[in-house]
């Protein structure tokens, strides 16, 4: 894996990180707090070339989220516009909540599909077994 891609890793898990931090003002932290954190997990594993764990943990990641972004496109949360997400820092409606939180778990099986497809080449090529 190129140094870039290990940084944009990196980089990930340090924001997923942040945003486990950022959830605690939420009235319902628990769920985002652990899928936070497992998304900062498995982009840092994938960033230390721990691939057979990146991959596993990575896949589980984005099942989940790919399940949890449902009930979201059944809501059409993708038409709240950006600029009604970004105008305030405060929930202001059922429809920022939940146009906040479709772009939050797009964000999220994006990079796990990066880390899962990562992971996967790296596993395949011939030089994984020096890298791990």
């Amino acid at each position: 894996m190129s140094l870039a891609l290990r940084i944009a890793h990196a980089t990930m898990a340090a924001l997923f990180g942040l945003s486990v931090l950022l959830q605690f003002n939420d009235p319902s932290p628990l769920a985002w707090v652990v899928l936070y954190a497992l998304s900062a997990g498995a982009a840092l594993l994938c960033a230390l070339k721990k691939y057979p764990c990146a991959q596993i943990l990575g896949g589980i990641v984005l099942l989940v989220s790919v399940i949890a972004e449902v009930p979201y496109l059944r809501a059409r949360a993708w038409q709240t516009s950006f600029s009604d997400l970004t105008k305030e820092w405060h929930m202001t409606s059922e429809a920022i909540v939940d146009g906040r939180e479709f772009y939050a778990l797009l964000w999220i099986v994006i990079w796990m599909l990066v880390v899962v497809i990562t992971a996967t080449k790296a596993r395949q090529s011939p030089s994984a077994a020096q890298e791990t």
